[in-house]
C-alpha cells in the first residue's frame, strides 16, 4: 500500500466522523444534508480510489516482462558445463568476501575446494550491496576478475580496485571459476 493509498483511506475515515458529527450537531436540516452528502461523497471517492489501487497492484504482480529487473539473492559456482555445483545466499547481506578460507581468515564465498583454487587469492574480491544493486571489486588479486554480462558473448577483465555493477544472470570469473548471479 502506497503512502497515497494510506492518506486516501484516512481521508475516507475522517469523512465518516465528519458526517456523524454534522448529523448529531446543532445545524439546520439543509446544512446537515449538504455536509452529510459531501462527507459521503468524499468517503465513496476514497473507497473507489483504494479499490482501483488494489487492482493495479494485482495486475502489476501478474505482469511479467523479460526485461524486468530481478533481484540478485544468490551466487552459484558453475562447472565447465554451466551446471551449478554450490550456491551461497546473498539475501539480507550487505557484503561478501570471495576467496579461500585457509583457517587464518574468514571468507563468505569459499572457493578453496574448487579445481582451480591455486588461481584464487586468499581474499580475491568483495561483493558490496549499495542503493539496491550488487557491485564487485577486485581486491588487487594476482589473476584478476572478468565479467560476462547477460547477453554478451565474451567476458571482459575488470580494473583492480574499481567496483563494477552486477546484474541478474551475469557470470563472474574468479581466476577460472565461474560464479553466476541469480
Amino acid at each position: 500500500m502506497t503512502r497515497y493509498d494510506i492518506y486516501t483511506a484516512l481521508i475516507g475515515v475522517i469523512s465518516v466522523f465528519f458526517s456523524l458529527t454534522v448529523f448529531f450537531g446543532d445545524l439546520s436540516d439543509y446544512v446537515k444534508i449538504f455536509l452529510i452528502v459531501t462527507g459521503a461523497a468524499i468517503f465513496l471517492h476514497s473507497a473507489y480510489t483504494l479499490y482501483k489501487a488494489s487492482f493495479k497492484k494485482v495486475d502489476a504482480e501478474k505482469t511479467f516482462s523479460p526485461n524486468a529487473i530481478t533481484q540478485i539473492t544468490q551466487i552459484s559456482l558453475l562447472n565447465k558445463n554451466g551446471e551449478i555445483i554450490s550456491t551461497w545466499e546473498l539475501y539480507g547481506k550487505t557484503s561478501a568476501v570471495i576467496g579461500k578460507d585457509i583457517g587464518e581468515n574468514s571468507v563468505d564465498i569459499n572457493l578453496n575446494e574448487t579445481p582451480y583454487a591455486a588461481m584464487i587469492d586468499i581474499e580475491h574480491a568483495v561483493l558490496n550491496y549499495a542503493d539496491g544493486n550488487w557491485y564487485i571489486e577486485d581486491l588487487d588479486s594476482q589473476n584478476g576478475i572478468s565479467i560476462q554480462k547477460v547477453g554478451q558473448d565474451k567476458p571482459y577483465k575488470l580494473s583492480s580496485l574499481q567496483p563494477c555493477k552486477l546484474d541478474f544472470g551475469d557470470i563472474v570469473f574468479i581466476g577460472v571459476c565461474q560464479l553466476k548471479l541469480n
